[in-house]
């Protein structure tokens, strides 16, 4: 057993196979020193691509598919951290090489031409108003037994989640999927 009361609760949630509960604290204790950590070794260049944050998530994943394979072993908070840190090391290694490779070379990356920067700026309220007219048309215009279906694509469903909660086949909805391009198609060439 560890000196740390704290820690032999850790431990006991893990055995008991509440990864829930020692998630949260893992989370609280460790994630602002990993993002930290994670900045200091992320160049420049890199942190365009990867936030400190993404490798943080990467590093908690690694660690607890390690601990339900059963392949660790924890003796103190201290041994906790190396091994976190050492994950987090390494998933940013693995971040840079990625980046590096030839097709995705940072050096390949060419500034966005003006039209392309107009889909990267944030909605105005005018253009947010139009969206939403154009989605109230789109769901008008879809026959009454398909809105359900077309209300959850517009949600971000998968077709394989609208098929189980709605009891259809896959193939209605992409079927509905299909006819909903067709429809805003015609909306937007009648718009111009």
């Amino acid at each position: 057993m560890s000196e740390s009361p704290s820690f032999d609760r850790l431990l006991s949630d893990i055995q008991n196979g509440d990864t829930k509960e020692a998630g949260r604290v893992i989370e609280l204790r460790f994630t602002n020193r990993l993002a930290a950590l994670t900045a200091s070794k992320l160049s420049e260049r890199l942190r365009r691509r990867v936030g400190a944050d993404d490798v943080v998530q990467s590093v908690y994943r690694t660690f607890f598919r390690r601990l339900n394979d059963g392949g660790l072993e924890l003796l103190d908070w201290e041994s906790l951290w190396a091994l976190l840190a050492r994950i987090a090391v390494r998933r940013t290694r693995h971040h840079a090489r990625q980046a590096a490779t030839a097709k995705r070379s940072q050096d390949r990356e060419t500034p966005l031409t003006p039209e392309i920067e107009l889909f990267d700026q944030v909605p105005g309220p005018e253009s947010l108003m139009m969206t939403e007219e154009l989605r109230n048309t789109l769901v008008e215009e879809m026959r009454d037994k398909y809105r359900p279906i077309l209300e959850r694509i517009l949600e971000g469903h998968t077709h394989d989640e609208i098929a189980r909660e709605l009891a259809t086949s896959i193939s209605t909805v992409e079927r509905v999927h299909r006819k909903a391009r067709e429809i805003l198609k015609k909306l937007l060439a009648a718009e111009i």
